[in-house]
């Protein structure tokens, strides 16, 4: 799909993109393009409402350290446009990509998101939701999330391989993480 063929679909169903820029920490039509030129994402009307489509893998990681027993938590995102989004999420997640199965997405998602390789822990799946909410990223266009949800369980030796910022280059952000009691 073309982005002029997107831009029509998008104002076909009354989808607003003022609100689309990264100046305002939201994403762009061509990103959008690009994530459904990548098999991450897809459109779908239903009822005649236009709907994004994310699968994606909810990784809530645990940190066991003598007998207290913490979460990861994704505290907040800064843009390098100077935008700050406060997150306060208690998991990782990362979409699906075409092909791969939701394993090999919490794979990725842990050495993507905190540096993590090489996970000897048990992955404990913990069932799958779908639920319809507005993203942050595409303001005015509902999406469809299909969630793979996991839990994993790592101890003070997996902390020297943690990485509690992510610096995306491309996206122009820094992602920080902390650790909470539970």
């Amino acid at each position: 799909m073309s982005i002029t063929e997107l831009n029509s679909l998008l104002s076909q169903h009354n989808i607003n993109l003022e609100q689309w820029s990264h100046e305002k920490g939201t994403k762009t039509t061509v990103e959008l393009q690009n994530e459904i030129e990548s098999g991450e994402t897809t459109l779908e009307t239903r009822l005649d409402r236009l709907y994004r489509v994310v699968k994606l893998v909810s990784v809530n990681v645990q940190v066991k350290l003598g007998e207290q027993l913490f979460t990861l938590v994704e505290d907040k995102q800064i843009f390098f446009t100077g935008a700050v989004r406060k997150r306060g999420l208690n998991s990782l997640s990362e979409k699906i990509m075409a092909g791969e199965t939701p394993e090999l997405a919490v794979y990725r998602c842990l050495k993507e998101e905190i540096g993590l390789n090489n996970v000897t822990k048990p992955l404990i799946n913990l069932g799958f939701t779908e639920e319809i909410k507005s993203s942050p990223s595409y303001p005015t266009l509902n999406s469809i999330y299909q969630v793979f949800n996991y839990q994993v369980v790592l101890d003070e030796d997996d902390l020297q391989f943690i990485r509690f910022s992510e610096y995306q280059k491309n996206s122009q952000k820094i992602t920080l993480f902390s650790l909470e009691l539970l």
